[in-house]
């Protein structure tokens, strides 16, 4: 009898774990469990009291495993691409996307956080966050193409050699953008900024570098 009632307890503890584990946590600081999904901009949660919804800019975390992050941010996001299929020949203007991000931290220093987070097509976004700023910042970067023989016959020098050939070039946006950020640093050399990458282990190595500056 003993062990059939333990039994039952462990079950039933495991059933409520179960239902409870998912939840958000709202702008004003409540806490809503249940299952959780995105949907045009809506967070919907349902739970044993029916379904709640909760407009994304009303979320500032969420913990649910299938959203890997839980930093919650509705964002202009700054669309790239480095398919070499999807870049075109020339400087691309940057399109827009009104999205909501869930966002994982995945640095975190006195003086500036890092964060990621993919859209729907998986891309890689980077963001940053110092103590002055109220949300996280996206890192900006893109591709595009350059070189060919109307670059070379409109810019000899510039595109002689190699670069008269069609290359993958990158605009290195996040570069002014953390220059600015760090701007009371002045022990980060520039070699240091000239090989920056769009990489997490590249943006770790800079910000450790930025938390040593006096």
């Amino acid at each position: 009898m003993r062990i059939v009632f333990l039994f039952s307890f462990v079950l039933i503890s495991f059933t409520v774990s179960g239902q409870t584990k998912n939840y958000l946590v709202t702008d004003t600081g409540d806490s809503l469990y249940g299952e959780i999904k995105l949907r045009n901009g809506v967070f919907l949660i349902s739970g044993k009291n029916g379904e709640n919804q909760i407009n994304a800019d009303n979320v500032r975390k969420i913990y649910d495993k299938k959203f890997k992050g839980t930093i919650v941010l509705h964002c202009n996001l700054n669309l790239y691409s480095d398919n070499l299929s999807d870049l075109e020949l020339g400087y691309m203007p940057i399109k827009q996307k009104d999205t909501v991000m869930v966002l994982k931290e995945i640095y975190t220093t006195e003086k500036m956080n890092l964060y990621f987070g993919t859209d729907d097509l998986k891309t890689q976004y980077y963001f940053y966050k110092t103590p002055s700023d109220a949300l996280p910042v996206q890192l900006v970067v893109r591709y595009f193409l350059s070189g060919g023989l109307d670059s070379y016959y409109n810019n000899r020098a510039g595109y002689g050699g190699e670069k008269s050939r069609i290359h993958i070039e990158i605009d290195k946006g996040y570069v002014n953008q953390l220059k600015n950020a760090m701007g009371n640093c002045n022990t980060i050399s520039e070699t240091a900024w000239e090989l920056l990458d769009y990489r997490d282990y590249s943006f770790k190595k800079l910000i450790k570098q930025y938390n040593n500056c006096n």
